[in-house]
């Protein structure tokens, strides 16, 4: 009989693995008599065990309610169909599992004659990898330890960060933090001069992080702000840009929605957004074919930075 909640997880685990097809689900006789809990306790159970794990799915067997282990290459799929960013999958891959890493390895040579990728998918990983601070970082986000961090150029450490993960966005590795105020930001690796031992010598529990966590999932880019209300910026394409924002495009951003196509051809779309520098950069590259419509704000800040383009080339 299992009866603690470590003991019943590690069973369900083994079981995952245990049954054929890798599927379980809240009514299983061997689950709920091992572990003496109701088809309901059982539910929140699993469903708990697949909000932590990657590898659990929640699907529909017949009417009710069940939950597939995925197979490594299973899993690789799953995360490749449902990502803007291919080049962290490769690394994932790399870094996990030997089966997807020698199955990735034998699909690519296969079809080097469609692909060509202009850096190796490793590229970033092995020059970090290199550096103890990222030993250093990668040990802290699995342990969940707290650690202090001085970055280039500031002469004060931050001390007592709870280390939440390493995001690969925009070409640039960052680590995702929760400093003293609880506020999660993100601190690009490159600009992290040293990272040692925090004052807080403990562990930090995932629940006390859980909604920075929930923030995470959602993030656009680096500049995303926690706990700040979202602004909702009102576009238009035109000119060449109009085919890249059409309605079934791939958006750029997971909160773009398209609107409507106008008369003209131009393309009325949306983004939400959190400060004006989450999605600045972004308009700025599609100059002049990218037009602010509101917020004013958001319009009076991007002549801003015209205004001093321009007047830095004069």
């Amino acid at each position: 009989m299992k009866e603690t909640k470590l003991q019943r997880v590690l069973f369900i685990l083994e079981e995952f693995h245990k049954r054929e097809d890798n599927i379980l689900d809240a009514y299983d006789e061997k689950l709920l008599s091992e572990c003496q809990l109701s088809s309901k306790q059982m539910g929140r159970l699993l469903d708990e065990i697949a909000d932590e794990l990657d590898s659990i799915q929640i699907i529909k067997v017949g009417r009710k309610k069940a939950y597939r282990l995925l197979k490594p290459i299973d899993l690789f799929i799953e995360t490749f169909k449902n990502s803007n960013d291919i080049s962290w999958i490769f690394n994932m891959a790399h870094d996990g599992d030997p089966e997807v890493f020698n199955e990735l390895k034998v699909f690519t040579k296969k079809t080097k004659h469609v692909f060509q990728f202009h850096n190796t998918p490793f590229e970033d990983t092995k020059t970090f990898e290199e550096r103890e601070i990222f030993k250093t970082l990668k040990r802290a986000v699995k342990n969940r330890e707290y650690l202090k961090i001085t970055f280039k150029g500031k002469e004060k450490s931050v001390d007592n960060l709870k280390c939440l993960k390493l995001i690969f966005m925009e070409g640039n590795w960052y680590l995702a933090y929760v400093d003293e105020t609880e506020e999660c930001k993100f601190g690009r690796i490159s600009f992290m001069e040293r990272v040692e031992y925090a004052t807080k010598k403990e562990f930090f529990h995932l629940s006390s992080v859980s909604s920075q966590m929930k923030f995470l999932k959602n993030i656009q880019n680096a500049m995303t702000l926690y706990s700040v209300p979202k602004k909702v910026a009102h576009l238009k394409a035109v000119g060449d840009a109009r085919k890249y924002f059409e309605k079934d495009m791939k958006p750029f951003f997971n909160t773009q929605k398209f609107k409507k196509t106008l008369d003209n051809g131009d393309i009325l779309f949306s983004i939400e957004y959190t400060q004006e520098l989450e999605i600045l950069p972004f308009i700025q590259r599609w100059i002049p074919n990218i037009i602010v419509l509101e917020p004013i704000s958001l319009k009076n800040k991007l002549e801003e930075h015209l205004q001093l383009l321009i007047n830095r080339l004069n």
